[in-house]
């Protein structure tokens, strides 16, 4: 599914369904993630003007998401609790090289591979039988847009970087990340 170069463990599926208000609640903390990494990106980058356009577009996308998930939570009654952190997303970033031009380069590819991974995981959750169907349904709804997330980072980078430096660095961040996601223990979170 989009760079992926493995798939998500069947193992991992059993625990989420058997686990969704954590998975809801670890959705919930990657949707805030995700708006304030757009959030970073402009910071650290507000001189690039099709960045931003689409970094903005991105921050308020996500924090709608974001209402979704906590209004899901809230009607099941449940609360939000601390971020736990995210180990997936933390391995990967510490393979972000450190100077420019190359770190916006891989911040961009690193974003596109958990827009990708989550695309994967939610195909995943809206096809498992054993969850609500009300939640397959937010589910399936959501992964249009993480497509489109993947797409927009890639997209963004292919704007600033030669198409086959792009290609390049995405296969090896790939490689990268599919080594993670080979090594998870199936936690119920989203990137576990």
């Amino acid at each position: 599914m989009l760079c992926l170069q493995t798939p998500t463990n069947a193992e991992w599926v059993e625990v989420a369904s058997r686990h969704v208000e954590e998975i809801l609640i670890d959705h919930a903390h990657c949707e805030k993630k995700a708006a304030a990494n757009a959030m970073s990106m402009i910071n650290r980058y507000p001189d690039k003007d099709p960045l931003v356009r689409e970094m903005i577009a991105l921050i308020l996308e996500e924090t709608e998401h974001l209402k979704f998930v906590f209004e899901e939570l809230q009607q099941r009654g449940i609360s939000l609790t601390r971020d736990r952190g995210d180990s997936y997303a933390q391995q990967l970033t510490q393979h972000i090289r450190k100077n420019e031009p190359a770190r916006l380069l891989d911040l961009l590819l690193v974003d596109a591979l958990i827009e990708a991974r989550s695309c994967e995981r939610f195909s995943l959750l809206s096809k498992c039988e054993e969850i609500a169907p009300e939640l397959r349904k937010l589910y399936h709804s959501l992964l249009a847009s993480e497509a489109g997330h993947y797409r927009t980072f890639t997209d963004i980078a292919r704007m600033y970087f030669p198409a086959e430096e792009v290609k390049e660095r995405l296969n090896e961040l790939a490689a990268i990340e599919a080594d993670i996601v080979s090594s998870l223990p199936n936690e119920p979170t989203m990137h576990g």
